[in-house]
């Protein structure tokens, strides 16, 4: 990908980063949280181990630049949306719990 399109990708990913993590933390440690000590506040591994495969670690910068590439213009809503289940996922999920349904 061009170069100035990826810096333009990354520094979006970073401003997404910084307001999910607002999202996560207390309203207090607002402050405590920006760009530059982003890599500090979050954990370093980018992959981990699932069944003899190595995987992307969600919400990981990666993992946002690796979404981002595919869609420049998402913003963190557009993120939380893709990621959400499915209604056909849904309904599976309901149906384990709650069992056949019976007329």
């Amino acid at each position: 990908m061009n170069t100035k399109q990826m810096k333009k990708i990354r520094n979006k990913a970073r401003a997404i980063m910084v307001e999910w993590i607002k999202e996560v933390i207390k309203k207090e440690d607002h402050t405590k949280v920006n760009r530059s000590n982003l890599e500090k506040l979050i954990e370093t591994r980018s992959y981990y181990w699932s069944d003899g495969t190595l995987k992307l670690q969600p919400w990981s910068y990666k993992w946002i630049v690796k979404k981002l590439k595919k869609n420049p213009q998402w913003t963190l809503e557009d993120i939380k949306k893709s990621i959400a289940p499915s209604e056909k996922a849904q309904r599976r999920i309901r149906m384990e719990k709650e069992g056949p349904i019976i007329i």
